[in-house]
């Protein structure tokens, strides 16, 4: 794994985030916390727990069709061939990607400066959030017309799954620069 370059970028809203050279890409290192597409448009959003006091820290959850629109300028939602180049499924310990302030576990080091947070999901109420316990990632890739891909950091596990979701679902969104 080779990581270099870090650095910033700011979304519409004004927000900074910090990005980081990952096996020949660029990356955020941190989650979209966006409230409008990059012309300016309301998207929707949900705070993770359903608190604005965890929008810093955790930045939103977002359903999908909104997912693949909020990057910034220049950037977008990675597909899952992008996201197999930054972890091996079979060989990547999500220790080396977990905010250790954020994670129990002496186990997480965050070695990889991707600082993965668990922000857990939102839905309609009819299953846990489970925020504080995992966190699921969008990708652009889709499965089927009912479904899209996710890669998946869990409390108390060492490995990343990768899984598919329905759209309605919120989830975080890490963006990747465009060649």
């Amino acid at each position: 794994l080779s990581c270099t370059n870090q650095s910033s970028l700011i979304d519409v809203d004004g927000n900074k985030y910090t990005t980081k050279r990952i096996n020949g890409r660029i990356w955020m290192t941190e989650n979209l916390k966006v409230k409008h597409d990059p012309q300016g448009n309301p998207i929707k959003y949900i705070y993770p727990d359903s608190s604005e006091a965890n929008f810093e820290t955790y930045g939103l959850l977002y359903e999908f069709g909104n997912a693949k629109n909020a990057c910034p300028e220049g950037w977008r939602l990675p597909t899952n061939e992008e996201w197999e180049s930054l972890i091996d499924l079979e060989n990547t310990k999500a220790s080396d990607y977990k905010d250790p302030q954020f994670w129990d576990g002496s186990k997480n080091s965050n070695s990889t400066g991707f600082t993965v947070r668990p922000a857990g999901s939102g839905n309609n109420g009819q299953w846990p959030n489970r925020f504080g316990e995992r966190t699921l990632f969008w990708t652009s890739t889709i499965d089927d017309e009912h479904y899209r891909w996710t890669y998946i950091f869990e409390e108390d596990k060492d490995m990343i799954r990768k899984a598919r979701q329905h759209p309605t679902y919120g989830f975080s969104v890490r963006c990747i620069k465009k060649k």
